[in-house]
């Protein structure tokens, strides 16, 4: 991804460096402790500062929770440009959050944002909403955006009662980066389930946008036949009516809308 203002910190040969990635690559990316995205609006800019955990990115301690991926960044970009004034009161629910910065994002720009993940990915995005200042605590008047973090593990246990709760009012945006993988036997599991908790999450009005970096077809596929059975339109945004740094091919970005009767 070109076009984007990101600065990546970390250490390197036993050095601390600081550099601007003028494209985006993912080993720098998983190889920086700190990054800072700032992007244009119509205000002038807004700026993110995450921390995350490279060391911890293997599925024994954190997982791939514990780092931004390429997919957030396009989804941040993506709904940075468009009218901010949609965000501004907005319910807003992020799944699969890694360290947050989409949830985050939209909390500075007005938005009431739950950020979920698994629960031993939340330590990290806690910190980073008071780290960024837009924690329920830190907010200097009613109207102003704020996050909110709550554990969601899609396929377990109670995810469905989860995902109605949070639902309890209607959600406006139901946003999702680099939430569908492929296992090591070349299956994507987990996807059902993730496509049924945005249907749990859905009204009739919601956006539902997910994004994910094209590593296999057989998680587009897989993805993609779940999405028809549950929505009514399940649409792949094309590269060039994005903004230019999503004009690329290989990260997909999908509106879902109309949830199905059978599956409300």
């Amino acid at each position: 991804m070109e076009g984007l203002a990101l600065t990546v910190k970390g250490w390197e040969d036993g050095e601390r460096f600081e550099r601007v990635m003028e494209l985006t690559d993912r080993w720098t990316l998983h190889a920086c402790d700190e990054l800072t995205l700032s992007l244009p609006v119509p205000s002038g800019e807004v700026s993110v500062t995450i921390k995350q955990q490279p060391k911890a990115i293997n599925a024994t301690r954190m997982g791939v929770g514990a780092c931004v991926w390429e997919g957030e960044l396009f989804l941040a970009a993506y709904l940075a440009s468009l009218p901010i004034y949609r965000y501004i009161g907005a319910r807003v629910v992020e799944l699969g959050s890694g360290p947050g910065l989409v949830g985050i994002l939209l909390a500075k720009l007005g938005a009431k944002v739950y950020i979920t993940d698994i629960p031993k990915v939340l330590p990290l995005v806690e910190a980073n909403v008071e780290a960024n200042g837009v924690g329920v605590s830190q907010r200097r008047g009613a109207g102003q955006g704020h996050a909110l973090v709550e554990p969601l593990e899609w396929g377990t246990p109670g995810y469905e009662e989860a995902a109605r709760a949070l639902a309890a009012e209607p959600v406006d945006w139901v946003l999702a980066a680099d939430c569908c993988y492929i296992d090591q036997e070349g299956t994507s599991p987990s996807t059902p389930a993730f496509v049924r908790t945005c249907t749990l999450l859905c009204g009739p009005t919601t956006r539902c946008l997910v994004c994910f970096e094209l590593r296999s077809s057989e998680v587009q596929r897989v993805f993609v036949a779940e999405a028809q059975k549950a929505f009514e339109k399940v649409e792949r945004l094309p590269p060039h009516t994005l903004p230019k740094p999503c004009q690329v091919e290989h990260i997909l970005l999908f509106e879902l809308s109309g949830v199905k009767a059978e599956y409300r």
